[in-house]
């Protein structure tokens, strides 16, 4: 008679054969669902279709939808200093230059100073005073050109034969100074010319030859009163007249 022992299963080895039966069961739902979910999404990358069997990587980034800072200025402060308490300053405005005097005609009666612009060389050989009607004359004659040299006259406070000289005392209250230029008023070393002429008349008081240095001549006119001048230039032989109002 033939005994059959029963061959017991340790309780271990059956548990674990299970578990694990469980856990290929749950990984190959798990496998079949993510199959499922890929096929039926339609992944794809840039617009094409994923590589069949390919492992699914990471998503890219679209580089047309990444956000671009925009720049950001800050505004510009100006530094005002404490101690300004002006307030906002006006824009400055050019003022326009200063027109420059229009000059008096040498015919004119004025008591403005006359010039003219002349270039010509002279020697001066005359100069006389006389009386006219309303006026008193000086007259400077030359040699050697027919048009008057460059000349200048003006009135001044006082008589000098420098600017830095002292006044030099002349008959009369008020001055005119005659200024020649390019002008000898020698003959063979000696002036042609009184250098001090007294004519003795109510106004024209006393001519006197003050500067002669290198062709640059200056007469001092003492007056009795400051009064209009004009001057008349005369060609051919050529003279300067200077008239001086008497009243």
């Amino acid at each position: 008679m033939t005994s059959h022992e029963n061959v017991e299963i340790p309780p271990s080895r059956g548990r674990s054969t299970g578990r694990k039966a469980c856990a290929l069961l749950a990984v190959s739902v798990l496998a079949v669902g993510l199959g499922a979910c890929s096929n039926s999404s339609g992944d794809t990358e840039f617009g094409r279709p994923a590589a069949q069997g390919a492992p699914a990587g990471p998503p890219r980034a679209n580089p047309a939808a990444t956000p671009t800072a925009t720049p950001t200025h800050s505004p510009k402060v100006e530094q005002v200093s404490g101690d300004d308490k002006s307030g906002p300053k006006a824009p400055s405005r050019e003022l326009p230059a200063p027109a420059s005097p229009t000059p008096v005609p040498a015919k004119v009666y004025s008591l403005k100073p006359r010039t003219n612009t002349s270039t010509a060389r002279a020697r001066l050989v005359g100069l006389t005073a006389a009386r006219g009607r309303g006026a008193e004359t000086v007259t400077f004659r030359f040699a050697g050109t027919e048009v008057v040299p460059k000349y200048e006259v003006r009135y001044v406070d006082v008589v000098r034969a420098h600017p830095e000289d002292d006044p030099i005392a002349m008959e009369g209250n008020a001055y005119l100074e005659v200024s020649f230029k390019l002008t000898n008023p020698n003959i063979r070393g000696r002036l042609a010319v009184p250098p001090d002429l007294t004519p003795g008349q109510p106004q024209v008081r006393e001519i006197l030859l003050v500067h002669n240095v290198a062709g640059s001549l200056k007469f001092g006119v003492g007056v009795t009163r400051r009064a209009e001048f004009r001057l008349h230039e005369n060609k051919g032989k050529a003279s300067l007249v200077l008239e001086v109002r008497d009243r």
